[in-house]
C-alpha cells in the first residue's frame, strides 16, 4: 500500500509540475506576445458564433482568392511583356530598315525629279527674265516719250510766260510814258 500511495503522490506531483510548467510557459508567451492573446480571444468568439464565423471565413477566402488572382494576372502580364520584348525589338528594327530603304529609293527618285524640275524651272526662269526685259524696254521707251512730252509742255509754258511778261512790260512802259507825257 505504501508503494501505491507513493506512486500516486509521485503522479500528482509530476502532474502539478507539468501543469505549472505549461501554465507559466503560456503566461510568459502571452505576456511577451500579445497577439497570441488576441488569437485566443478570436478563437473563443468563433466558437461562440459559428454561423457568423462561417460567413466571415467565406468572405476572407473570397478576398484572399481575389488577391491571389490579381497577383497571378500581374505575373502573367509581366511575363508576356518580357516575352514579347525581343519580338517587338525585331519588329521595330525591320520597320526602321524598310523605312531607310524606302527613304533611299525615294531620295534617288526625287533627285531625278528634282533635276528634271530644275531644268524646267531654269527654262521658265529664263523665259520670265526675257519677258521682264522686254517689258522694261517698253516701259523705258514710254518713259522717254513721257519725259519728252513733259519737256515740251514745260518749254511751251515758259515761252507763254515770257510772251506775257513782255506784253506786261510793254504795257507798263507805255503807261509810264503816257503819264510822263501827260
Amino acid at each position: 500500500m505504501y508503494s501505491w500511495l507513493t506512486a500516486e503522490h509521485l503522479e500528482n506531483t509530476t502532474s502539478e509540475a507539468i501543469k505549472n510548467s505549461i501554465a507559466s510557459y503560456l503566461h510568459n508567451l502571452v505576456a511577451q506576445q500579445p497577439i497570441f492573446l488576441q488569437l485566443l480571444q478570436i478563437l473563443g468568439w468563433v466558437v461562440n458564433h459559428p454561423i457568423i464565423s462561417v460567413v466571415v471565413l467565406l468572405f476572407l477566402i473570397a478576398i484572399l482568392w481575389s488577391v491571389i488572382k490579381g497577383i497571378v494576372h500581374l505575373i502573367e502580364t509581366a511575363s508576356w511583356s518580357i516575352a514579347k520584348l525581343p519580338l517587338k525589338l525585331i519588329q521595330s528594327l525591320i520597320k526602321v530598315s524598310f523605312f531607310t530603304v524606302k527613304t533611299i529609293t525615294d531620295n534617288s527618285n526625287n533627285s531625278k525629279l528634282i533635276s528634271a524640275n530644275s531644268r524646267k524651272i531654269n527654262q521658265d526662269k529664263q523665259q520670265r527674265l526675257t519677258e521682264i526685259s522686254h517689258r522694261l524696254e517698253t516701259i523705258q521707251k514710254e518713259q522717254q516719250q513721257l519725259l519728252q512730252e513733259a519737256t515740251e509742255i514745260i518749254n511751251s509754258q515758259t515761252i507763254d510766260i515770257k510772251i506775257e511778261e513782255l506784253q506786261l512790260n510793254h504795257i507798263i512802259a507805255n503807261s509810264s510814258d503816257s503819264e510822263i507825257t501827260g
